[in-house]
């Protein structure tokens, strides 16, 4: 291929798609008369308009339209059920270190043995909780029915 033949790369499907002014038009059908590569380029440049625009797209049907909104409500009632338990572990957290603040007794070795154990449970729950929504978020194949 010449050098020259990088600029009317891009210019075949400008020209298909009728977007060349006439003198580029005219320049881009001269240069493809006398140039081999870019003859077959275009011809399958033109291969592919062909078949896509035989494709026909098939409008959804009832059955996909239940699937949509199934997953559209399922998706829904998931993220206000993960919301609330963000809300309840913060408010359950915030109760125990108001409760911590205003009583200087539970700062004793039990106390604070069994926050630290309370506090790593939730630590652990909420790192498993958010692990798997996040591995359901992008698993390949969770619309796969089995």
């Amino acid at each position: 291929m010449i050098p020259a033949c990088t600029r009317y790369q891009t210019d075949g499907m400008r020209w298909l798609d009728g977007e060349l002014a006439a003198a580029e038009a005219e320049r881009y059908e001269a240069h493809v008369r006398e140039c081999d590569e870019c003859r077959r380029e275009l011809a399958s440049l033109g291969r592919i308009v062909r078949m896509t625009s035989e494709l026909k797209l098939r409008p959804p049907d009832d059955e996909f339209w239940k699937g949509y909104w199934e997953g559209v409500y399922r998706k829904s009632e998931r993220r206000v059920g993960f919301v609330m338990l963000i809300a309840g572990v913060l408010a359950i957290v915030g109760y125990v270190v108001v409760g911590v603040l205003r009583s200087p007794a539970l700062l004793t070795y039990e106390g604070i043995s069994v926050s630290l154990i309370v506090v790593g449970l939730l630590v652990i729950f909420i790192s498993v909780v958010r692990e798997r929504y996040h591995e359901h978020k992008h698993d390949p194949y969770k619309e796969v029915e089995r």
